[in-house]
């Protein structure tokens, strides 16, 4: 008996031009700001304490491999027409925030795309797709899960370093750093976790966020045997979000 294909997604509302625009600026930039990183964790020299130094620049040069592909992600996704586009896109610019100049890009980014853009539908879930991998999900949670040991980390094990190495400065100075370390981290658990709120309340956004989640596991190189492991149960499951499904026309 032969298998009917899978129907045809309705492709969203063209993005305007100025819109896909601001994400391939944005892009750039991420693309500036992740070479910047992983330039100083390659040639930094680490002195005394390599661990300690490479687990502070990795941390933060991964988090801006995160920036990167969720600005990536969102500007593939608007470009073509993607239904998960706006989802992406909303958490992508979001981060345009903490910029303070990015402040008026992203309020008008968000309202243009919940206001004026249709995204042709809201969910592939169903009863091929009922539920993400559970591995999949564990991944997520696990990479949130981290955020614990970041923390403990910054403010605590380093901290407590950088006092024992200079007693004479205040610890004032040694916290604000670590704060500092962990805002430019931010990205990596924010990813991570709105992937396990988005498999578990079963949003497509949820399965694209999870594979930049095992991009990253593969790019941490600690994590790569089970960011492969990750890729291949994705690429198994086949979720219509995650393919380059045939799609049907749209009015732009």
């Amino acid at each position: 008996m032969a298998v009917a294909p899978p129907a045809p997604l309705s492709l969203a509302s063209r993005a305007p031009w100025w819109l896909v625009g601001s994400f391939i600026v944005a892009t750039l930039l991420a693309l500036t700001w992740s070479a910047i990183n992983t330039l100083g964790l390659i040639n930094t020299q680490y002195g005394n304490y390599p661990l300690e130094n490479i687990t502070l620049n990795a941390g933060t040069s991964l988090a801006a491999v995160a920036m990167l592909g969720l600005q990536v992600t969102a500007l593939v996704g608007l470009y073509m027409r993607r239904h998960w586009g706006r989802a992406v896109a909303t958490i992508a610019s979001g981060f345009w925030v903490f910029t303070i100049i990015g402040i008026p890009f992203a309020i008008l980014t968000w309202w243009v795309m919940h206001r004026r853009w249709d995204p042709g539908v809201d969910s592939t879930f169903d009863k091929d797709h009922p539920s993400a991998p559970t591995y999949v999900v564990g991944l997520c949670t696990v990479g949130t899960a981290l955020v614990l040991v970041w923390l403990w980390f910054l403010y605590f094990h380093l901290v407590n370093l950088l006092l024992q190495i200079s007693p004479s400065q205040p610890a004032s100075g040694w916290y604000w750093i670590v704060s500092l370390a962990f805002f430019l981290s931010i990205p990596l658990w924010v990813v991570q976790g709105l992937a396990v709120v988005g498999l578990v309340q079963k949003h497509d956004w949820g399965a694209v966020l999870a594979m930049i989640t095992c991009v990253l596991w593969v790019v941490s190189l600690v994590g790569l045997p089970f960011g492969v492991a990750g890729l291949i149960v994705l690429w198994r499951w086949q979720h219509p979000a995650l393919r380059a499904a045939v799609a049907s026309g749209a009015p732009a």
